[in-house]
């Protein structure tokens, strides 16, 4: 029995009981089944469409388990709610034709096959819709291994699913056991990966996946570079929104910030004041940032934030509350993501100095740059995602992923799709 600890209250507000491996075993055993059951297009289609209004006739519910398990705001729940939604809408138009050419020469566009889908505690609703739609659309039966701090939401969504889908297509498994999850990852039934999570599990993880199809979205050291031309007010206020929203616990915010040096104090000054307004703590106490998950996140910010400057007021006590802590070097930074309310604050001699800091990062999820920036400039930069002049770089219909160490593949829109497709050729003679 695995305790279910709420990060406002740090109260035990659920249990769950990983699954048997005759329980693991049978689902693996039934995946031949569902492959055949998601075989025509227009089964794909009624599945994603049924699916939608399930998902839209307990977003109170998911959103209300979202706040309580992992600590978001109720906004915050209320967007992720949204956003999961809008996978779901997304795959219902791209669900693929299956035959191309005629005549001799045919190509056939085929689900790839089965896929382990690992997720997140950060986006526990939105991490999981994320690779079930998609996969869905392509006709792939999907096996979803959730974090164990994002279980409860996990399961929430998988019984608001349980009448709306057809057996197979989409199941929950879940086990704290290493060999338990080795197992599931070096399966050969699995034809495609796609797991969501830090870089060293994801290493670990490709390493053991034999000869599948992966799709890695691993940690992000996200530049944030705020150069000439740039709206000071306008890039402080993105800076702290993004830095400060699920507490910084996500792979796209951004963990360091570096500012041309002729723009350093007003920006700083803009920066900091607007930190100072933010108020933390458990996200049902109508804060604006609420607690990290865990202790152990509260152990690592600790370490990495020493020396750091505090800000914010703790308005809603919570036993996990962080507030943000701004650091005036980057050194702790440079090779470890923050994954909380924590960043760096630096200047550079010039915008060519800010460019070379951020085309050296290897862990190149997103950049952000606000100012004046030509394509020229942005050529050389290799991120999955930047976000110029804005940090809004998300959403259903687009691509996300990584380059480097940041991870491999792409999530999302029809780029998203292709990763769970392959092709057959066919050549018919006389």
């Amino acid at each position: 029995m695995v305790d279910i600890i709420s990060p406002n209250t740090g109260a035990i507000i659920g249990h769950w009981t990983p699954d048997s491996g005759a329980r693991i075993g049978a689902v693996l055993d039934g995946l031949p089944r569902a492959i055949a059951g998601l075989a025509l297009p227009e089964t794909r289609r009624a599945i994603l469409s049924v699916a939608i209004t399930a998902l839209d006739r307990a977003r109170g519910p998911l959103a209300a388990v979202i706040v309580a398990e992992v600590g978001k705001t109720p906004a915050e729940a209320a967007d992720e709610v949204e956003y999961a939604q809008g996978f779901l809408r997304h795959a219902l138009t791209q669900v693929p034709d299956t035959t191309e050419g005629t005549g001799e020469r045919r190509l056939r566009v085929v689900p790839a096959g089965p896929v382990l889908a690992i997720t997140p505690y950060n986006d526990p609703l939105a991490g999981i819709v994320r690779k079930i739609a998609p996969a869905i659309a392509a006709g792939c039966p999907v096996v979803v291994k959730p974090s164990a701090l994002g279980h409860l939401t996990a399961q929430t969504l998988f019984d608001t699913f349980a009448t709306a889908l057809p057996t197979g297509a989409v199941t929950m498994v879940n086990s704290t056991d290493r060999d338990v999850l080795n197992g599931l990852v070096a399966d050969a039934r699995f034809r495609v990966l796609s797991f969501t999570g830090s870089t060293p599990t994801g290493l670990a993880i490709a390493a053991r996946a034999g000869l599948k199809r992966l799709v890695l979205e691993l940690g992000g050291n996200n530049p944030f570079l705020v150069l000439e031309g740039a709206d000071l007010d306008r890039a402080a206020a993105d800076a702290v929104a993004r830095k400060t929203r699920a507490a910084g616990q996500a792979c796209s915010a951004q963990n360091r910030i570096y500012v041309v040096a002729s723009l350093f104090k007003a920006f700083r000054t803009r920066f900091l004041d607007r930190l100072s307004g933010v108020t933390f703590g458990a996200s049902d106490g109508g804060v604006t940032m609420g607690p990290v998950r865990s202790a152990r996140d509260l152990d690592r910010l600790g370490a990495l934030a020493a020396g750091g400057r505090s800000f914010g007021t703790c308005q809603a006590p919570s036993p996990f509350a962080f507030g943000p802590v701004v650091l005036d070097e980057d050194t702790s930074l440079r090779h470890a993501e923050a994954f909380g309310p924590l960043v760096s604050l630096c200047p550079v001699p010039d915008r060519a100095a800010a460019f070379a800091l951020a085309a050296q990062e290897e862990q190149a999820l997103a950049c952000y740059l606000y100012g004046e920036v030509s394509p020229a400039e942005l050529a050389p930069l290799r991120f999955g995602s930047l976000g110029i002049n804005s940090t809004r770089i998300q959403g259903a219909e687009v691509p996300t992923g990584g380059f480097g160490t940041a991870g491999i593949g792409r999530e999302g829109g029809i780029w998203g799709l292709h990763e769970l497709q392959t092709t057959i050729n066919e050549r018919w003679g006389a």
